[in-house]
């Protein structure tokens, strides 16, 4: 690929990852290097900001959890506790993630421009890709929307409640916006407004985290679903055009070789996602049986707030197993590829080159927890289904109590 188309098919694979990148300069990470030492400065500095406030954040949740069991250990003082923690956890894991392989996520993208569809393409090709850019551009502003709105709605609920309270003729006072301890009297006028700005704070860092973390693997996974249907639409035309048996073979040469680079990414992708996954599944069945718990049976003033975490963590856990699911099934339509095209036509020495995709293909192509299992839509629901059982253990246990 020449220098400036494979400029021009990265400056297309950032515009379609124009929310993550944006989200992730929020937090200090980019994949290019400063323009300046003050570009550069900045950049360390808001990582490390960051980085320690996700953290305090994280700890401070921890401390509140331990001292609320050991002071009044019921199911819904401890439970609504929990699944903040949980996403604040999960945060801290991905942003060390992110952190620790910036540069593998960089060089996929380098390398994905390498084997990017660029034109000539043929129509049906070029609408398919217009397609799915389209469709994974609207997915990321749904995620990003509904993570964002969560989050505020989480960081004004005090607010809003203190002037509902106000209203209703009551005495109120503004709370905080986590359950989180603090080593000092909170409830004072300057350490009241200096923790509840911090508070909004590492939620909002939080979000971008998420976003930058589950949009980044969403789309680098949609691409390569794309990539894996155009190498099946190539094999399926093989040989419906009048070639000489040299061109067959070239061409069954460089569809071999793509499925290979195609192969190799996905390897490396799932490489550097393998850990988030693995927490996103441990952690995803709590969080989603905990903020269920809370819509459900208490705290109807945050009802919506807690309807939006749930919104989000579903379509994040959801989109995941999605993706994961796509890739695996477009590798298997490859093999059914090859045997709907016009392999027949060809000689003896261009169908033996076809068995090897075929053979090839059959090995799935799958993202894994830490080799644990793979991801597909089973998982998810499984996930769903092992979050109802939680669910139903607290509400049993809610009840005698």
């Amino acid at each position: 690929m020449e220098e400036s188309t494979r400029k021009a098919a990265k400056h297309e694979i950032e515009e379609s990852l124009k929310i993550v990148l944006f989200s992730m300069q929020r937090l200090g990470f980019s994949f290019d290097k400063p323009k300046s030492a003050s570009s550069y400065f900045l950049q360390k500095f808001i990582l490390v900001v960051s980085v320690c406030g996700i953290c305090l954040h994280v700890l401070s949740e921890l401390a509140y959890i331990f001292f609320t069991v050991a002071n009044s250990p019921s199911i819904e003082n401890v439970v609504p506790l929990f699944h903040i923690f949980g996403y604040g956890v999960l945060s801290v894991s991905k942003m060390f993630a992110f952190w620790y392989k910036k540069s593998v996520f960089g060089k996929l993208i380098e390398e994905l421009a390498g084997i990017w569809p660029m034109p000539p393409l043929s129509q049906d090709t070029e609408e398919f890709k217009t397609k799915s850019l389209s469709s994974l551009r609207i997915s990321h502003r749904w995620y990003f929307g509904v993570n964002i709105m969560g989050v505020w709605f989480y960081n004004l609920t005090p607010i809003f409640t203190y002037c509902y309270s106000i209203w209703q003729g009551h005495e109120a006072e503004i709370g905080f916006v986590w359950g989180s301890w603090y080593p000092f009297d909170k409830h004072q006028p300057v350490a009241h407004v200096a923790c509840y700005l911090f508070e909004m704070y590492a939620g909002v860092t939080c979000v971008w985290i998420m976003v930058s973390s589950d949009l980044l693997f969403s789309g680098m996974a949609s691409h390569i679903a794309l990539l894996l249907r155009i190498l099946q639409w190539r094999l399926e035309s093989l040989a419906s055009v009048d070639k000489s048996d040299d061109e067959y073979y070239e061409e069954i040469r460089s569809n071999i070789k793509l499925h290979q680079r195609l192969i190799s990414y996905c390897n490396s992708l799932e490489e550097a996602f393998s850990v988030v996954n693995l927490i996103n599944i441990v952690m995803s069945s709590i969080n989603i049986c905990c903020v269920a718990f809370v819509i459900v049976l208490l705290e109807p003033l945050v009802a919506i707030s807690n309807k939006l975490f749930l919104a989000s963590i579903l379509i994040q856990v959801g989109a995941m197993c999605w993706y994961a699911d796509d890739i695996l099934h477009a590798n298997e339509n490859i093999s059914s590829a090859v045997y709907n095209s016009g392999w027949y036509k060809t000689s003896p020495r261009c169908r033996r080159s076809l068995l090897f995709i075929i053979l090839r293909s059959q090995k799935p192509i799958a993202f894994t927890a830490m080799k644990f299992t793979n991801i597909s839509l089973v998982t998810y629901s499984s996930i769903l289904t092992r979050s109802y059982s939680y669910f139903a253990l607290l509400y049993t246990m809610y009840s005698e109590e």
